[in-house]
């Protein structure tokens, strides 16, 4: 991961310029939303900007408060979300949920005013699924069952995320994750629907959410904001 913090670092510097003072921010998870953190925070610092912020998960509610960003709770819109992908396809739709973290996620970026979505230049590809990249469906424990089969008839290939030692995981909220498989997909939004109509789905981690700005970053230090 460090290899990609040159790069975070201008992403911040870019980013800074749309952050004013007293913003509350949503933050994503995961190890890349945490490095530019660390590099956003030290810019907005030395620009005597303060800000607040909503965290996804435990993880980067320590990071945020370790660097100086206050945590506040959700009051059903945010200013700016920063976030991270676990894929990025050629139209900037989104797999998401690597973490566990993807109904906050969601929410946040569906009341945010902006979006900045930040990736290693790995992360991309043509299509969402591509190499065997899985789609993390959030169910609860209850419908664990029906969910499997209905995944399984839209083409999907669930598979129950698990703890090292074989005990299902649980996400923050008490629900279960299955991390589903398809073929590279045509229509993302179009499958996310269908996914989320399915009762005992909590949320889907196909994110087709617009407009954001996504920030592709080189392992040479560079980085390109794709719109």
């Amino acid at each position: 991961m460090e290899k990609l913090r040159a790069g975070l670092r201008g992403v911040a510097e870019s980013i800074s310029s749309e952050i004013k003072d007293n913003m509350v921010l949503g933050l994503g998870s995961g190890s890349t939303v945490a490095m530019l953190l660390e590099e956003l925070s030290r810019v907005l610092v030395a620009k005597g900007i303060s800000v607040s912020g909503v965290p996804t998960s435990t993880q980067i509610e320590i990071v945020a408060s370790r660097n100086g960003i206050s945590i506040v709770p959700f009051s059903g819109s945010v200013d700016f979300v920063v976030d991270g992908a676990d894929q990025v396809d050629a139209k900037l739709n989104l797999i998401k949920g690597g973490g566990g973290a993807l109904l906050k996620e969601k929410v946040l970026m569906g009341s945010g005013k902006k979006i900045a979505v930040v990736a290693g230049e790995e992360k991309f590809a043509p299509r969402l699924c591509s190499g065997g990249v899985r789609v993390p469906v959030e169910v609860v424990p209850f419908a664990r069952a029906t969910v499997k089969d209905r995944l399984s008839s839209l083409g999907g290939d669930p598979q129950e995320r698990l703890l090292p030692k074989g005990y299902p995981q649980y996400t923050e909220n008490g629900n279960l994750l299955l991390d589903t498989g398809f073929k590279p997909l045509e229509n993302p939004q179009e499958l996310e629907v269908e996914i989320k109509k399915t009762p005992g789905v909590v949320e889907v981690g196909i994110f087709t959410i617009k407009p954001i700005t996504v920030y592709r970053v080189r392992d040479d230090g560079g980085y390109a904001a794709l719109k």
